[in-house]
């Protein structure tokens, strides 16, 4: 089966962003470490990307006490706005 490409008309983003890629390091450490996230981008970290909900689970469960107050407070309502639509996954456009 062949894959196509689409020209993309909207891209809707929820504000304030989650977290920061360049500002956020233990975060962004702990992505490389445990998930395939920054594989899913190209070379300046921009893109479509997606986190699995339990792995954002354990990243807080890990790392969270670390965290800036208000981004962990982003990542749980993440997390609690997947979990009322049953998604097993968070997309994330970076830019």
């Amino acid at each position: 089966m062949s894959v196509r490409a689409y020209r993309v008309i909207k891209i809707e983003t929820a504000h304030p962003e989650s977290f920061n890629l360049w500002h956020d390091k233990e975060i962004l450490g702990w992505l490389e470490r445990h998930t395939d996230f920054i594989d899913n981008l190209d070379r300046d970290g921009n893109g479509l990307t997606y986190i699995l909900v339990e792995d954002l689970e354990r990243m807080l469960a890990e790392i969270g006490d670390s965290l800036n107050k208000d981004t962990k407070e982003r990542i749980e309502a993440d997390i609690k706005f997947a979990k009322s639509r049953d998604d097993e996954v968070i997309q994330y456009y970076c830019y």
